[in-house]
C-alpha cells in the first residue's frame, strides 16, 4: 500500500509539474500503469473492487474484507501519503 500510494502521488506531482497536456498525460500514465501492472493495493480502488466481488458472490465475508484488506491498505496509504510523499516533496521544493 505504501508503494502504491507513492506511485499515485508521483502521478499527481508529475501532472502538476508538466506544462502541456501531453506531458500531463505521460506523467499520469506511467506511474498509474505501473501500479496496476504490479498489482499494488490502493484503498480507493479497493472501495470499488471489494464490494463488486462481494456482490458477485465471492466466498469472503464483509468482516474479512475489512480487517484483512481495507484496514491494512488504508493504514499503508496514510503512512505513504503523510510520511513518505510529504517528506520527499518537502525536500524537492
Amino acid at each position: 500500500a505504501v508503494m502504491c500510494n507513492w506511485l499515485v502521488c508521483m502521478a499527481v506531482f508529475l501532472a502538476t509539474s508538466a506544462n502541456d497536456l501531453a506531458g500531463k498525460m505521460v506523467g499520469i500514465w506511467f506511474p498509474i500503469s505501473m501500479f496496476i501492472a504490479v498489482g499494488f493495493e490502493h484503498a480507493v480502488a479497493n472501495m470499488f473492487l471489494l464490494p463488486a466481488g462481494l456482490l458477485a458472490g465471492a466466498p469472503v465475508s464483509l468482516w474479512t474484507a475489512i480487517t484483512r484488506n481495507m484496514l491494512p491498505v488504508t493504514i499503508g496509504n496514510a503512512i505513504a501519503g503523510a510520511l513518505v510523499v510529504g517528506a520527499g516533496f518537502s525536500f524537492s521544493m
